[in-house]
C-alpha cells in the first residue's frame, strides 16, 4: 500500500500460491512436530490410505478452488468487455442518428426554401390564371362549380409541377389573348342585343347587365342578364357565350335551367328567352340546350324560347320579339 488512502490488491494467482504454501508449511510443521517427540508414528495401510487420499482431496479442492476463482474472474473481465462493447455500439448509433438527423433538417429547409421560392414565384401567375378561369366562368353566368373546381385544381398543380418555358408562356400568353378578344367580342354582342330590345317601341327597362343563372340567388331578377317591360308584359334575356362543343353538357344546362325556371316563377316572368351566340342550331350546345328544356316543367317550356344567332344578329335580335 502506497499510502493510505490505496487499499491492498491481491491476484487470483497469489491467493493461489499463499493457500498452497499454507498447507505445504502445515504439513511440514506437522512433521517436525511427530518427529521431535519420542514416540514413533506407525500408520495402518488403511490409515496410510486415508492419509494419502485426505492430502490429495484437499489438493484438488484447493485446485479447484482456485480454478474456479479464475473463471469467475475471466467471466468478470468477458462481462466488462461486452458492457463496454455495447456502450461503444450505442453511442456509435447515437451519433449517426444524430448527424442523420442533422443532414435531414439541413436538406428540409432546403426543400421548404424551394417550395416557397416556388410559390412566391408562381403567386401571380397562378393569381391571373384563377382570374382567367373565374371571368370566363362567370362572364356568362353559367358555372359549373364541379367544373371550376377541377379547372382551378389543375391549374394551381400545373402550375407548381413544372417550370414554366419560354414557350409556355408565349402559348399561355397567346390564349390569354384569344380569351380576352372573345370575352369582347362576346360583351359587345351581348350589349347590342340587349340595347337593340331597349330601343324597340313600347319597351321599359327593368334591368340591364348580367345574371347569374347557376346560382340560386334571391335578388329579383337577379338569374337573368335583362329584363324589359313591354305591352304589360314582363320579358327576360339570357346570352350565352360561344363554348368548346364538349363544354355544356346536359346535365349542367339542366341546372342552368332549373334556376332559371324558379327564376321565372318568383319573378313573375312572362317571356323568357335564351340566346345561345352560336350561328347553326344544330351545334352541340344548342341541341344539349333543347335536350335540358324538353325535361322541365310544361309552364316553363311554354314560356321560354331558344334562340341560336350570330353575333352579327345581336343588333336585329329585337325584331324576333312579338
Amino acid at each position: 500500500m502506497r499510502n493510505e488512502n490505496e487499499l491492498w490488491k491481491i491476484t487470483y494467482k497469489q491467493l493461489g500460491v499463499i493457500l498452497i504454501s499454507f498447507v505445504i508449511g502445515l504439513v511440514t510443521a506437522l512433521l517436525i512436530s511427530n518427529s521431535q517427540q519420542d514416540s514413533v508414528t506407525s500408520f495402518t495401510t488403511t490409515e496410510l490410505i486415508g492419509f494419502v487420499l485426505t492430502v490429495v482431496v484437499s489438493g484438488a479442492s484447493i485446485v479447484l478452488a482456485i480454478s474456479a476463482i479464475a473463471l469467475g474472474k475471466t467471466s468478470e473481465q468477458a462481462v466488462i468487455k461486452r458492457s463496454d462493447e455495447s456502450i461503444k455500439l450505442q453511442t456509435d448509433i447515437f451519433t449517426k442518428t444524430t448527424d442523420a438527423l442533422q443532414s435531414i433538417k439541413a436538406s428540409t429547409g432546403v426543400t421548404e426554401k424551394r417550395i416557397e421560392d416556388i410559390i412566391s414565384g408562381r403567386a401571380g401567375e397562378i393569381s391571373r390564371q384563377l382570374a382567367e378561369i373565374a371571368s370566363d366562368e362567370t362572364v356568362t353566368g353559367k358555372i359549373d362549380m364541379k367544373e371550376l373546381e377541377e379547372k382551378i385544381k389543375k391549374s394551381i398543380t400545373g402550375t407548381l409541377e413544372r417550370e414554366e418555358t419560354e414557350e409556355d408562356k408565349k402559348r399561355r400568353m397567346a390564349r390569354r389573348q384569344e380569351l380576352q378578344a372573345k370575352r369582347k367580342q362576346y360583351h359587345k354582342a351581348h350589349d347590342k342585343l340587349l340595347y337593340s330590345i331597349a330601343n324597340k317601341d313600347g319597351v321599359g327597362i327593368v334591368k340591364f347587365g348580367h345574371g347569374t343563372p347557376s346560382f340560386d340567388v334571391t335578388e329579383e331578377y337577379g338569374r337573368f342578364d335583362g329584363v324589359f317591360k313591354q305591352n304589360k308584359h314582363t320579358l327576360a334575356v339570357n346570352t350565352f357565350m360561344p363554348t368548346e362543343p364538349d363544354r355544356y353538357m346536359r346535365s349542367s344546362l339542366g341546372e342552368i335551367f332549373v334556376n332559371l325556371a324558379a327564376g321565372v316563377k318568383s319573378d313573375n316572368i312572362d317571356k323568357l328567352h335564351l340566346v345561345l351566340f352560336e350561328e347553326d342550331e344544330n351545334s352541340p350546345m344548342a341541341v344539349s340546350a333543347n335536350q335540358a328544356l324538353s325535361t322541365l316543367n310544361e309552364s316553363f317550356v311554354n314560356k321560354t324560347q331558344i334562340h341560336a344567332i350570330s353575333y352579327a344578329q345581336a343588333d336585329s335580335f329585337s325584331e324576333r320579339l312579338s
